[in-house]
């Protein structure tokens, strides 16, 4: 008996250093001890795949010579590159997707005056499924003055396609139209958004600010 007793007794010491380190080596992690005196916080995760859609040609800035806009998905993200003709980058953007497959499916430039020019972006946004089934894509509109690609502003517009399944056989569908027009004939077009009725329209506001009305 007293044989067996001592064996239990140093299974449990034995146990509870091993609690004991299970608590250090914890608190190590949770007080990032456990990395080093040389560890340094970086909340930056770096990309681990990157697919590059087809490129897009188009002469931005009047200069007569084409820059290079490239699709891209980084670890599934939608992002959009600008490049010029020496292949190096001069802008990029990240495009906020809402489900999955989503993709660019369209690139439009134009003048909005004669000094401001704007690419529209029409992407995907992709599906998601669950207790419904929604789809939808929107636009945003890259805009630059006087021809400066260094400038480009970022303007999220509003959806132009819609499709919506819900419980008991509720669907509904909207694909609207999108135009540009001098509404108010002040020598600025704006971005009309339209289905049926129902219209939203952007305005530009100058240095890259855009209004939606």
């Amino acid at each position: 008996m007293v044989h067996y007793s001592g064996i239990l007794l140093l299974f449990f010491l034995f146990l509870g250093e091993v609690r004991a380190q299970d608590e250090r080596y914890y608190r190590k992690i949770f007080s990032k001890d456990y990395l080093g005196p040389n560890w340094e916080q970086n909340e930056s995760v770096p990309v681990q795949s990157i697919v590059k859609g087809a490129f897009y040609h188009l002469d931005l800035n009047d200069d007569k010579i084409e820059e290079i806009i490239e699709p891209q998905k980084r670890d599934g993200v939608d992002w959009i590159e600008i490049r010029n003709s020496s292949n190096s980058k001069i802008f990029e953007v990240k495009l906020p997707a809402m489900g999955s497959v989503s993709y660019l499916y369209k690139i439009k430039l134009v003048y909005i005056s004669k000094n401001v020019q704007a690419l529209i972006l029409f992407l995907d946004e992709g599906i998601t499924v669950g207790r419904r089934f929604e789809s939808t894509a929107r636009f945003f509109v890259l805009s630059y003055e006087n021809n400066d690609l260094s400038k480009i502003s970022v303007s999220t517009g509003p959806h132009l396609f819609q499709e919506k399944e819900y419980q008991r056989e509720v669907y509904w569908r909207r694909d609207y139209s999108v135009n540009i027009l001098d509404f108010d004939n002040d020598g600025t077009r704006e971005i009309a958004v339209q289905y049926n009725h129902i219209q939203r329209i952007m305005k530009y506001k100058g240095k890259g600010d855009w209004e939606t009305l």
